[in-house]
């Protein structure tokens, strides 16, 4: 059934105000896109084209295909092999003999080099870095798309994690591919043992009184070295992916035009010091590195230590949130459901992360009906522009939940600010337009609607700088460039801001796809 939501109340309206006759480019796209959605063919052809603004929900390693890791993999100076008992790229143990014609099936490690050149190896390794072909098989430890997604990430760590340049020049290669102006990669840029330190003290109730005493134990016990080294990590993967794409010479590679950010990504399965080291150095990062723009906090919010300790972390981050106001914060919330956890589990966490932390965007926020005081909480973040990054594969790949179950059309139409993104692309099978695609299909959303979702995901980016939009519900411009993009007094406004510049691309890229009807 067609969802009628304020959005489309509102773009519709735009064209009306601005005095826009009937057949300009926009109405005759959203009149060309009617005619083909019945055809799934060209849909796809056509949301792939059509300009997108951001991929704000993608975390680095899991969103390379598989198919990049066996290669990168194959190096025969690295000495990796494909362990068929772990399903995993692993360091090879001593004296693996090379095989010509590996299958990958038998019990014994293969090199990579050689398991490379064989489809049969290379359709194995696929299928276990990834959720291709997955059928649950309690008998091989696949119980469900949940253990199995989750499972991904250390089958492919011996490769993934040294290649940070080269996968993030495969993202914004993918994105070139798509038409997407910007992506905001969650990386990992370091891990911290506190005790490593010499800081022996234990995070208790989480006061601020305790946490400042713990920041300060931290900063004492050279902590700034850490940080130092996170940067030169981040900023050296930056720079090595556009070498990789040849950004700055005579041919640069199409994804030199994609406007990369990372996210600091901290792992919320740790001990509690060890977490509130990990944000503080991502916080730290965040605020004096351009390339850095916010924090993000990840892996099973269903596993046992993430589920005892989410009220602490909620309130390390909103001590966090405090201090670095100006960092970005979104975090993975209500990524829960029926079966996997407990209700008690579902019935706070996303009001924790908007009361407690102060977050600015959520992450998933599929649990949202769970949450006790739900459509007070919901209208509070309509009320706040609280927004929540969609991920619809991800969501029924991992928690069965999709179509009516999923709160997607429940935020449009309580005007919770709202984005499609893909969470963990390499590893779901999927890129961002088949998202589009997936919300075009299941909640029949229009071409003006999915217009609306690719600004509204810039609109919500963590890019510094101020906004395009002065008014964001009717695409009012702000004054500088009220007359247009390319006068002076827009220029320069748009020179002092990257999430402006970000934005006059997008429009820029919309005003040549509509021109094609």
């Amino acid at each position: 059934m067609r969802i009628s939501i304020w959005i489309l109340v509102l773009t519709l309206g735009l064209g009306a105000c601005a005095g826009l006759p009937d057949g300009d480019p926009a109405s005759r796209t959203a009149a060309h896109f009617e005619a083909i959605r019945s055809d799934r063919t060209l849909t796809r052809a056509f949301l792939q084209a059509m300009p997108k603004g951001a991929d704000l929900h993608t975390h680095l390693s899991g969103a390379v295909y598989a198919e990049a890791y066996i290669d990168w993999a194959a190096d025969p100076d690295l000495d990796l092999c494909f362990d068929p008992a772990a399903r995993s790229i692993v360091a090879c143990a001593a004296h693996v003999p090379p095989v010509a014609k590996p299958d990958c099936r038998e019990a014994v490690q293969v090199r990579m080099s050689d398991a490379a050149r064989s489809d049969a190896c290379r359709a194995a390794i696929t299928d276990n870095l990834s959720m291709r072909n997955f059928q649950p098989n309690p008998l091989s430890g696949e119980r469900s798309g949940h253990d199995q997604f989750f499972a991904t990430f250390a089958r492919f760590g011996a490769i993934s994690g040294d290649r940070k340049a080269e996968s993030l020049a495969w993202l914004a290669r993918n994105a070139a591919l798509q038409n997407i102006v910007y992506v905001e990669p969650m990386m990992t840029l370091g891990w911290v043992d506190p005790a490593a330190l010499g800081v022996k003290q234990k995070l208790r109730g989480g006061s601020d009184a305790e946490l400042a005493a713990f920041e300060k134990a931290l900063l004492d016990n050279g902590f700034g070295k850490l940080v130092d080294a996170g940067a030169t990590v981040l900023n050296d993967a930056m720079a090595g992916a556009r070498a990789e794409m040849g950004c700055d010479g005579s041919a640069p590679e199409p994804g030199c035009a994609v406007t990369l950010r990372q996210l600091g990504q901290s792992i919320r399965t740790q001990p509690p010091e060890n977490a509130f080291a990990q944000i503080m150095l991502h916080y730290m990062i965040a605020d004096r590195e351009k390339l850095s723009v916010g924090v993000n906090f990840v892996a099973p919010e269903d596993y046992h230590v993430a589920l005892r300790d989410y009220s602490l972390h909620m309130k390390i981050f909103g001590y966090f949130k405090r201090k670095y106001d100006r960092v970005g914060l979104s975090l993975h919330a209500g990524e829960l459901w029926l079966g996997v956890t407990e209700l008690g589990d579902m019935t706070f966490h996303i009001r924790e992360a908007v009361e407690i932390a102060h977050v600015d965007r959520i992450g998933h926020g599929v649990a949202i009906g769970f949450e006790q005081g739900s459509e007070d909480l919901i209208r509070r973040m309509a009320k706040d522009g609280i927004a929540v990054e969609i991920n619809l594969s991800s969501n029924e790949q991992i928690l069965g939940v999709a179509g009516r179950d999923h709160p997607f059309p429940t935020y449009l139409r309580a005007g919770v600010p709202v984005m499609l993104s893909t969470d963990d692309e390499g590893v779901e099978r999927i890129d961002l337009s088949s998202q589009y695609q997936l919300a075009s299909e299941r909640y029949g959303l229009g071409y003006e609607e999915l217009k609306m979702l690719s600004r509204q995901s810039l609109e919500q980016s963590f890019l510094t700088g101020a906004s395009l939009w002065y008014d964001f519900r009717v695409f009012q411009p702000i004054g500088a460039c009220a007359h247009g993009f390319e006068t002076p007094d827009c220029k320069a406004f748009v020179a002092r801001s990257d999430k402006a510049r970000a934005q006059v691309e997008l429009e820029k890229r919309f005003a040549a796809f509509e021109g094609r009807w």
